[in-house]
């Protein structure tokens, strides 16, 4: 992992990352949606997520990723998207982004530069939507981007290799 520069947030996984740096491979396949910054956006985080991992023909858990893709969204709805922007002129986009080694990265840019409280936000204490990610196995960061405004808070599910594909001896 390229890590060029900490932020002020704490000890959390929070610096700028190289844009292709996922630390679970080369980005061989990737996929971007642009939502309208209300609360339709968290429905169309669904149903995008599923279409488009099926699409992408991902082997891992679609419906953690659903579930993942959809609270980054709603968090990046309800803490990153400053309220002198007319509702009708907001946009949250949302990346997903398929790794050689079968991970996928999920990747929600908001307008808020900062995530001071990135860390409490993860263990529980400030809302559930970060919490109910990590006890889902997703491991969970935020950076600053190269160019531009805002932060990106970052998704990585690992691809997970059902039991039953494994021989009855590595069960």
């Amino acid at each position: 992992m390229n890590l060029s520069k900490k932020t002020d947030s704490g000890p959390a996984m929070a610096a700028v990352f190289a844009s292709q740096d996922t630390a679970v491979g080369a980005v061989v396949l990737h996929r971007t949606a642009e939502l309208h910054g209300d609360l339709s956006a968290v429905f169309m985080a669904r149903v995008w997520t599923r279409t488009t991992l099926g699409a992408m023909r991902w082997a891992g858990d679609i419906d953690r990723a659903v579930e993942t893709a959809s609270r980054l969204v709603d968090n990046a709805l309800r803490h990153g998207t400053p309220d002198n922007i007319p509702v009708d002129q907001r946009r949250i986009s949302l990346s997903a982004a398929l790794t050689d080694l079968g991970a996928l990265v999920l990747d929600v840019p908001d307008l808020t530069p900062a995530f001071p409280d990135f860390d409490a936000a993860v263990r529980g204490e400030r809302g559930r939507g970060l919490w109910t990610i990590a006890r889902l196995g997703v491991r969970i960061a935020w950076f600053l981007p190269h160019e531009g405004d805002g932060k990106t808070v970052r998704a990585v599910i690992p691809l997970l290799v059902p039991c039953s594909s494994l021989p009855a001896h590595h069960r």
